[in-house]
């Protein structure tokens, strides 16, 4: 679609490089593609060089500033004093904070409404409650309240990662329907084939001495709690009692030494596999027979899009309108917090590889038809050049019904399930 928007500079306030930070290099370089002039802005601790070097790679020009109150609130003004400098030279026409749902983001808001004329956008890729201020204990939760309702305030419209989401926000604070959006993530569209599916399967377990044949149900997440990698691990275990298969844990984080006890105290130590973090997994998640996420409430997980796009069958745990994967069509549904129930859920698929190739193939078509980066951009676009005038479209809209867009599924027929054959 043809843009008014030319300059465009997105905001990073992260703690770690994630889904968020993986969707928004992903647009930058779809803006980019379009000949919009993208710039970023990424905190300067160095665990953060490989998202500064990833923006420059999609064509962005980066500039390394921390700008919330990690040191002192000295420092940050010192810092924002140089975002006005930096926004007065490049003069960008939007200027999009993306948060992970903490309460950062509000100094540079205050500060791009006061001296830039630019539409401020925000996205929150992840809610997080808050409830509201009282007058006997303005605790830290109640200022984190305070603070995002002054921040709804500033910015010219809020964005989430899906409706879902957006109703947890609107419940505890609700910036109002004129200009709260929901734009579902989207991931860039590959080609792959076969036959390299099949050379990085074989290079990856080669690593790992695991034999090509044995099934392997993988993941790729941060190892942090909230993740349900503890119920993963512990249904794995339950799974591979029935049905011998492997585990393929891609990520790092805090929790990598606790699963790898709680792996060994569960008699599969030997069967799961850690493969750290990974700059480009493609080639891990081609190692996969079947992908899965376990995180309790969790949406719009880009591992997940970039999963079903490779034609891995998935099995999730968060599944509900809008969401990627569809019940026995896309996906599979296995209950939260559950082990037992997860483990035979991941069963029908270990134990099934025509129901493996018919998911795969509905879930790569759907995530083709509806969860592109570029349609990501096209909605993006459309949020910054109308928030200010006519407000949020309608189809965007955060309390527009669920369902609404991306439309549920595309051409997708799926066959009876045949539960005889075997892997």
């Amino acid at each position: 679609m043809s843009s008014g928007t030319k300059r465009v500079l997105f905001v990073m306030h992260t703690v770690a490089i994630g889904g968020m930070e993986t969707l928004t290099v992903d647009v930058a370089g779809e803006l980019v593609r379009r000949g919009i002039t993208v710039h970023a802005i990424v905190p300067e601790n160095p665990d953060f060089d490989p998202l500064e070097e990833r923006f420059r790679k999609a064509g962005a020009t980066v500039l390394r500033l921390t700008t919330d109150h990690l040191k002192s609130r000295a420092i940050q003004v010192q810092r924002l004093a140089r975002f006005v400098s930096f926004c007065k030279e490049i003069d960008p026409q939007v200027i999009h904070l993306h948060t992970g749902g903490t309460a950062g983001g509000f100094g540079v808001v205050s500060a791009a409404r006061a001296f830039t004329n630019a539409t401020l956008i925000y996205t929150e890729h992840d809610v997080t409650n808050a409830p509201a201020p009282t007058l006997t204990a303005f605790d830290s939760q109640s200022r984190h309240w305070v603070m995002r309702r002054m921040l709804d305030k500033l910015c010219h419209a809020l964005m989430a990662v899906s409706r879902r989401n957006a109703a947890i926000r609107r419940k505890w604070l609700d910036p109002g329907a004129d200009k709260f959006a929901a734009v579902l993530n989207g991931i860039p569209i590959r080609p792959f084939s076969e036959e390299e599916r099949v050379r990085y399967r074989q290079e990856i377990l080669k690593g790992f001495g695991i034999d090509p044949a044995e099934t392997i149900i993988g993941t790729l997440c941060r190892l942090t709690p909230g993740k349900g990698l503890d119920d993963l691990v512990k249904a794995f275990a339950i799974a591979n009692a029935k049905s011998p298969c492997r585990l393929l844990l891609v990520g790092d984080g805090p929790l990598a030494v606790e699963l790898a006890e709680l792996a060994k105290a569960n008699g599969v130590g030997e069967r799961v596999h850690f493969a750290g973090y990974q700059a480009a997994p493609l080639p891990y998640l081609n190692a996969m027979d079947i992908f899965a996420l376990a995180v309790p409430a969790g949406s719009m997980s880009i591992a997940l899009l970039e999963a079903m796009a490779q034609g891995l069958p998935c099995v999730i745990t968060f599944c509900g309108p809008e969401e990627a994967v569809i019940g026995d069509k896309t996906g599979l549904c296995g209950p939260p917090k559950d082990p037992p129930g997860l483990a035979q859920t991941l069963l029908r698929l270990v134990e099934s590889s025509e129901l493996r190739a018919r998911i795969g193939a509905a879930a790569a078509e759907h995530i083709r038809a509806n969860f592109s980066i570029a349609r990501v951009a096209d909605d993006w676009l459309e949020i910054y050049e109308t928030c200010r005038t006519t407000g949020i479209p309608a189809r965007l809209r955060a309390d527009s019904p669920a369902g609404a867009r991306p439309e549920p599924l595309v051409n997708i027929r799926a066959k009876p399930e045949n539960s005889a054959s075997a892997s």
